[in-house]
């Protein structure tokens, strides 16, 4: 019998040199590198990593930084038609793929990379902090803020959201959260652009599908659903009672085991860390002490039955998000400016060696009729 693969589970589909998630040893690395270590560098320096294959020394450092900022600004007339989009109250991420085409219009001249569509891709990466800055400009109905002089990505990011400089330690906490967003092997939205590019349609094409899977609760919002369930517990000590109910139910809790892991994410780790140390007002403290319960919880009730459940990445992720600022509505849009340099790589690397992605389906459809 020809056996199916649901959400093609365990195929291997080709080869990537970007990211190898080791799922049996809770391990991610990009490029060779351990998560671990990346997260200790500047954003710019990983990006270079994970596009064009090394770690920079100074000078190259400088010249991503430079054409990041150079290239992020947005042109009038995208401007214009992107803050007309945000008035209409479409969520973020509709927004954002909605005019994702667009910011592949007016490329300046400024190269980092030498192919056509690493050019577009890099120069769409860039503009979406801009971009994202003007939408909650929009959603909160005050003008955006002005464009920064920053080069370094994250101070800039978050200025361009608030308007004022970040604090040393929100730079540093926020590039890691986007390094740890950066890439994770053919997942959903990944896969998406490589079946785009695939056909060979422009790299904006591909960037624009990408969002779109990304924008999916089972991919990219999770984190908004993490923070939506722990402000429904209320507080840490009704997690037990809330677990139990999840598991009766059959209720799937977001943010709670991956696909990929069979022990902890180890970006999970980082994350709760993280989270831990910035969470710092009581409002923010009583989210996180409601997911570290929800967490243990379940940790203890999943054990004795199956395989233990931990959290992934995104189970922490909007509390850190919330800590820095970020509403939550912005969440999957901000894991999008980061996961956006990981599809422009695997763009390259389709193209390098390409052929059209165009997989089989078993028909179990009404049996043909045959002529008379």
């Amino acid at each position: 019998m020809t056996q199916v693969h649901k959400g093609l589970e365990g195929i291997i589909a080709d080869t990537t040199s970007i990211s190898f998630v080791d799922g049996e040893g809770g391990r991610l690395y990009y490029r060779g590198y351990p998560i671990e270590i990346l997260v200790q560098h500047p954003f710019a320096a990983v990006v270079n990593l994970v596009v064009f294959g090394e770690l920079p020394g100074e000078r190259r450092l400088a010249e991503v930084e430079d054409f990041l900022w150079q290239a992020g600004r947005l042109p009038p007339q995208i401007a214009r038609s992107l803050r007309e989009l945000a008035r209409h109250g479409a969520h973020p991420m509709a927004t954002l793929q909605a005019i994702l085409p667009l910011l592949a219009t007016d490329l300046p001249e400024l190269r980092l990379a030498d192919t056509a569509d690493a050019h577009e891709g890099l120069v769409i990466a860039a503009r979406l902090p801009a971009a994202i800055g003007l939408i909650l400009a929009a959603l909160e109905d005050h003008p955006e803020h002005p464009y920064p002089s920053s080069r370094r990505y994250g101070e800039r990011f978050l200025m361009l959201l608030h308007g004022r400089a970040p604090t040393p330690e929100q730079v540093e906490t926020f590039e890691r959260v986007q390094v740890l967003q950066l890439d994770h092997g053919f997942n959903a939205s990944t896969f998406t652009a490589r079946v785009v590019a695939s056909t060979l349609a422009p790299a904006a094409s591909a960037l624009s599908a990408a969002m779109g899977a990304l924008y999916g609760p089972l991919h990219g919002g999770a984190d908004e659903g993490a923070v939506e369930m722990a402000l429904e517990v209320g507080d840490a000590e009704a997690a037990g009672c809330f677990v139990e109910q999840c598991l009766n139910t059959g209720r799937r809790l977001l943010g709670m085991g991956h696909r990929e892991y069979r022990v902890v994410d180890p970006r999970a780790k980082i994350m709760k860390a993280m989270a831990r140390r910035i969470a710092t007002c009581p409002e923010h403290q009583r989210i996180f002490e409601t997911l570290s319960a929800v967490e243990a919880a379940f940790l203890q009730q999943t054990a004795a039955k199956r395989r233990p459940l931990h959290a992934n990445m995104e189970f922490y992720k909007g509390v850190v998000f919330l800590a820095l600022g970020i509403p939550k509505e912005l969440f999957t849009a901000t894991f999008a400016a980061a996961r956006a340099f990981g599809w422009i790589a695997h763009i390259m690397e389709q193209r390098r060696d390409n052929r059209l992605i165009r997989p089989k389906a078993l028909y179990i459809g009404p049996q043909p009729q045959r002529d008379p």
